[in-house]
């Protein structure tokens, strides 16, 4: 048999970040496992055919293209990285670079498949078939919790790009549900594929390492944790309620630890703290590097994300495969990351958080479970796995 004719794919990597700063979260890690993924997978000697004949370029934002080519994606055969010729640390200049000067890029290196993997295409027309990843349509579904200018901006380039996309990867069944009701996309041309996580999000079997990292940052034996970056979807003033209600409940309730940087219209959430009188009882300690993490998740006796909206909620499958008792909501996409093993509240109700958050800390079954099945539910969402589905929907672009 003939061998297959080589595919090139181009990838938008402008929003990868490799700093221990906030900007090294969300679409950035996603993007950054996805190139990982896709690099480990071409390069096996022994991995799938579709994978192999597969030639990867990715563009990088200039000021982050050396420590892309210091990193694993550096050492890949199949993984060319470049930067684009124009400046674009700041955001105005990357839209305008993606926008504007993209396009043309891609018609220089040849590129047959084109993917965006934040939600926005070029506005310019494009040379090949083109692959837009879609995270979530919170602007749509709550436009109250936007700036404006981001909301318009969000709404009017996501419409625009779904219907320009020759195929589009939903993140969640919920967000395939929403591209199908708010913006009438064709499901055929939709798939579905959840995100991965990295395999340092694991338990931690070392009690006097997880009590010394304890004590480097001054934590309890025994904290509640939150992690994410604050901002109104995260729906942290009904989680301040129900851990107010909780603590009147038990005094001796453990601590709750918020993590993660300030995002827009954060203030009302220390002002609710200090209306709630748990100024000693509730730490803000901002942003956690990524590479303590999983200790951050692993040191807690309990992690609660009670986010009302989310395109998939990466946080619950990290907490669970570090083995933390979880609880999140049962609304969006966070029954998805959390399958059997998260405990499930209605996004508005503190007093049930309440209950179950105290339930919770006194059930040593279910922390034992956490610790066995956890890292079970997280091989489900493996860099691998994304990645050969991705290779997929390559592939599906490239035919039509």
């Amino acid at each position: 048999m003939a061998e297959e004719a080589e595919i090139r794919v181009a990838i938008n990597a402008q929003l990868v970040s490799f700093g221990q700063t906030y900007r090294n979260a969300g679409v950035s890690r996603y993007t950054a496992m996805l190139l990982g993924g896709l690099s480990a997978l071409a390069d096996e000697l022994d991995g799938p055919e579709d994978a192999r004949n597969m030639r990867f370029t990715a563009f990088f934002n200039p000021s982050e293209l050396t420590a892309a080519q210091a990193s694993s994606l550096g050492r890949s055969p199949h993984m060319a990285l470049r930067a684009g010729r124009w400046p674009t640390s700041h955001p105005a200049q990357r839209i305008l670079w993606e926008h504007l000067a993209l396009p043309g890029e891609l018609r220089r290196i040849g590129a047959q498949v084109f993917h965006a993997p934040v939600n926005v295409l070029p506005l310019r027309h494009l040379p090949c078939p083109s692959v837009l990843t879609v995270h979530d349509l919170a602007f749509l579904r709550y436009p109250q919790y936007f700036r404006p200018s981001r909301r318009l901006y969000q709404r009017t380039l996501t419409r625009r790009s779904v219907r320009a996309a020759s195929q589009i990867v939903a993140v969640s069944a919920s967000t395939r549900r929403d591209l199908i009701e708010l913006l009438g996309v064709d499901p055929a041309r939709i798939h579905v594929i959840h995100p991965c996580i990295a395999d340092d999000f694991r338990p931690q079997p070392d009690p006097t390492a997880l009590a010394a990292f304890r004590a480097t940052h001054n934590l309890s034996d025994s904290y509640i944790l939150f992690l994410g970056t604050l901002e109104p979807r995260k729906n942290l003033d009904t989680l301040l309620q129900a851990y107010a209600q909780a603590r009147a409940a038990e005094s001796d309730l453990p601590p709750l630890v918020i993590a993660g940087a300030r995002g827009w219209y954060e203030q009302p959430f220390f002002a609710r703290v200090r209306a709630l009188g748990l100024e000693r009882d509730v730490r803000f300690v901002g942003y956690v590097a990524r590479e303590e993490q999983p200790l951050w998740y692993a040191a807690a006796s309990l992690f609660v994300y009670p986010s009302v909206y989310e395109g998939f909620g990466l946080p619950v499958v990290e907490a669970l495969a570090c083995g933390v008792p979880t609880i999140t909501t049962n609304v969006s996409s966070l029954p998805e990351a959390g399958g059997s093993l998260a405990l499930q509240v209605a996004p508005d109700d503190s007093k049930k958080l309440a209950y179950v958050m105290r339930e919770a800390l006194r059930d040593s079954r279910l922390r034992s479970r956490v610790l066995v099945e956890g890292p079970m539910w997280a091989q489900v969402f493996s860099p691998r796995r994304m990645a050969r589905q991705y290779v997929e929907v390559y592939r599906t672009a490239r035919a039509r």
